[in-house]
């Protein structure tokens, strides 16, 4: 077995520009890597609308992203929105306003829009334009995925980072997925101390 790789000449494999949402690929509770193709095929089957729901740290933006990318590619996507608080309703109202028949709108953080998620429905449903949305809470229209942070998936993000020189083992991942109760961002960021706390 070869020596873990010095130190000081290694990036931490768990700093957010390998990590952040979108450069990690979505996978299911198993840690596979999840099959968008039929997602996207399941959206349009339902109508074209869906959400991606489930806790904190779940994978749920990076899912999201990857759709929106897919759309994209396909020239239906209408926009990419991410929603901060309830006075991002009127960020809404123009993004639908100006979407084209037929095209998605995918919106990361809908429950932010409370009490106007149900409004915007409407006005998305009446000019046309379908929605894929990421939310903690069911958004009351038909659920795309239900993200979960298991510790399989966890597992599998670890090996899409850079290596990290044997320095990570397993019971670490398992201990940072059990400190944070399944939020995978959170373990990650556990990771990432972990990492440079060896590397001293």
């Amino acid at each position: 077995m070869s020596a873990p790789a010095p130190a000081a000449a290694m990036v931490n494999p768990f700093s957010t520009r390998f990590t952040r949402p979108g450069r990690l690929t979505p996978l299911d509770a198993l840690g596979r890597p999840l099959d968008v193709d039929a997602l996207v095929a399941a959206l349009h089957a339902g109508g074209g609308s869906g959400a991606i729901v489930g806790p904190h740290g779940t994978g749920k933006t990076t899912l999201l992203l990857t759709l929106a990318d897919r759309l994209d590619a396909a020239g239906s996507l209408a926009g990419l929105l991410r929603l901060r608080s309830p006075g991002d309703a009127a960020v809404m109202w123009r993004a639908i306003s100006r979407a084209r028949r037929g095209t998605t709108l995918c919106v990361d953080g809908w429950e932010c829009l409370r009490p106007w998620g149900r409004i915007v429905s409407v006005l998305a449903w009446w000019r046309g334009c379908r929605l894929v949305v990421t939310s903690h809470r069911e958004p009351g229209m038909p659920i795309l995925v239900r993200a979960k942070g298991t510790l399989p998936i966890l597992a599998a993000l670890v090996t899409q980072v850079p290596d990290h020189g044997g320095l990570i083992e397993d019971a670490d991942i398992a201990d940072a997925h059990r400190r944070h109760g399944g939020n995978l961002r959170e373990s990650l960021y556990d990771l990432y101390d972990r990492f440079q706390g060896r590397c001293r």
